[in-house]
Formats: structure tokens, sequence, C-alpha cells
């Protein structure tokens, strides 16, 4: 078997010279590693909550266009909605009636929803809106 020549070879023998360098990469890396993480989760979160906004806007209109059925039923239905997923902290909902059709729009802080990264997402209102002909 030939050998490759010194130069080419990892001075594998002498791990002295190296005895930090896993540490140091490890602190470098870490927390970028970490906020990638941390970040993900957060945008899963809050892609989640604009998800249920949008459901709980389209039942809430939903509960309106039903013949019989009130602007407070309706928005009785967008918070309970809300609270099932337990998103109903700060939810509100807004109910605007026309002749032919009905828009219920749900809104919530996105402060609410987040896991901790609230620096990304402070001030933000998630809303979603619903609109609905009525029969």
């Amino acid at each position: 078997m030939k050998l490759l020549p010194s130069r080419f070879r990892s001075n594998s023998g002498d791990t002295r010279k190296r005895s930090g360098a896993v540490t140091v990469e490890f602190a470098i890396v870490a927390p970028i590693i970490f906020l990638l993480f941390l970040g993900g989760l957060e945008l899963a979160a809050l892609n989640f909550a604009r998800q249920t906004l949008g459901i709980a806007a389209y039942e809430a209109a939903r509960k309106v266009i039903i013949p019989g059925g009130t602007t407070a039923q309706g928005q009785t239905e967008g918070i309970r909605q809300m609270n099932l997923v337990g998103l109903g902290t700060g939810a509100s909902c807004s109910i605007t009636t026309t002749g032919t059709s009905v828009t219920a729009t749900m809104s919530v802080p996105a402060a609410n929803v987040s896991w901790g990264l609230v620096r990304f997402s402070s001030g933000a209102t998630l809303r979603e809106s619903c609109t609905l002909t009525k029969e």
C-alpha cells in the first residue's frame, strides 16, 4: 500500500494542537443553530395562528349568513373557535354586514402567539378576513 506524502496526511497522532478547537467551533456555531431552530418554531406558531384565524373568520361569517343569524352570534362563534385552540386571549372579531354579503375579520396580537422570540413579532397583529354571500 502506497502512503500519501506527509503534506496530505492528517496529523491524527498529535491531538494536543486541536484540543480546544471543537469547543471554540461549537461556541461560534451553536447560537446560530439555536436561533434558526427557535426562529423556525416561531414561524410555525405564527402560521398556525394565521390558519386558525382564517378558520375562525369563516365560521363567524357562516354563523351570520345562516337565516336568523346575528352579528353577536358570529362574534361569539369566532372567539369560541379561537378559544378551542388556546388563542382566545386578546382575540377580537369584527363583522361587517352589507345587503348581500358578510365579512368577518379576526385578529390577535402576535405577541400572544409567540413561543419566546417576542422581539421578532412584538407590536404585530395577525389578521384574517372572510367574506361570504348571504343566501
